[in-house]
């Protein structure tokens, strides 16, 4: 197979596809209010972790992680968690917009001209890869503006500190923007692969919500029974799980591995998945 190359005029144009319907803008709503809920969620779990409630069973513990909380690298913890609000969610727009960017077109059988214009169909994919990465970067920045807005002044509200410049800061955003381009990438391998626009949505959400709970049942049974520690590590083979790894700031859950790893599998998927879909649209007869 010859090595698709990207050509910023398709770029351009799959960029105006998108930006010029009206599903660009629902996408776009839906995640702005996405982005907004989880940050005023953020906003609560933290408030309550610093000031626990009175009446609260094990206060003593409470209180004794609401002074870990105040210290330097707390209140840096803090500020990456703010930074990142609800990224475990808000993917899910990056990838249902991957799915709608290459189904559409074959749904609408608007494909076939762009075919006839573009015979090459895998730059075709590759521009729309590119297009689609760039929305879900598109999606990062308005969640990193919302979040980087509000954090400072919450921060200050809560009578603690911390540097938006600190390295695990700094990490955990570009991390998360990683992810949004990474999710928008698996979406559009997954609706080139599949082609047809519900199966695709459907078997995304499934992907994400039934393969995160699969993993983590699955591998908590097999250490009940072996109790082999490392078995509690390994639900990150699943995207969502590899995808929440990479965008927690803290370990995500016990034994979890660290941000790293779940990022080479998230990008191992949306390698193998767009890879398969520029093959399946190759191969594919155009009507």
């Amino acid at each position: 197979m010859t090595r698709p190359v990207i050509q910023p005029r398709l770029v351009s144009a799959e960029i105006m596809k998108i930006r010029t319907t009206r599903a660009w803008w629902i996408f776009l709503g839906i995640f702005t209010l996405l982005s907004a809920a989880a940050l005023l969620t953020n906003i609560a779990s933290h408030h309550y972790q610093l000031y626990p409630q009175q009446d609260l069973a094990g206060r003593a513990q409470a209180l004794a992680q609401a002074a870990a909380a105040r210290t330097p690298a707390g209140a840096a913890a803090i500020a990456a968690s703010m930074m990142t609000s609800g990224q475990f969610l808000t993917v899910l727009v990056a990838m249902l917009l991957g799915i709608h960017v290459v189904t559409s077109e074959i749904a609408q059988r608007t494909v076939t001209a762009t075919f006839l214009v573009t015979p090459r169909r895998e730059q075709v994919i590759v521009a729309k890869l590119a297009a689609a990465g760039a929305s879900g970067a598109l999606f990062w920045l308005i969640a990193t503006v919302l979040d980087g807005a509000v954090t400072p002044v919450f921060m200050a509200s809560q009578h603690i500190s911390a540097s938006l410049t600190g390295h695990g800061v700094i990490r955990a955003v570009l991390l998360g923007l990683l992810a949004f381009v990474l999710w928008a990438a698996f979406g559009l391998g997954l609706g080139a692969v599949i082609r047809s626009q519900v199966a695709a949505v459907v078997a995304g959400i499934a992907i994400y919500a039934g393969g995160f709970a699969v993993a983590q049942l699955t591998f908590h049974a097999l250490y009940d029974l072996t109790h082999q520690a490392w078995l509690l590590g390994a639900p990150v083979i699943a995207p969502a799980v590899a995808s929440q790894v990479m965008t927690t700031p803290a370990p995500a859950f016990p034994h979890a591995p660290p941000q790293w790893a779940g990022a080479v599998i998230m990008t191992g998927y949306a390698l193998a998945l767009t890879t398969a879909g520029i093959i399946q649209t190759r191969r594919h007869d155009i009507s």
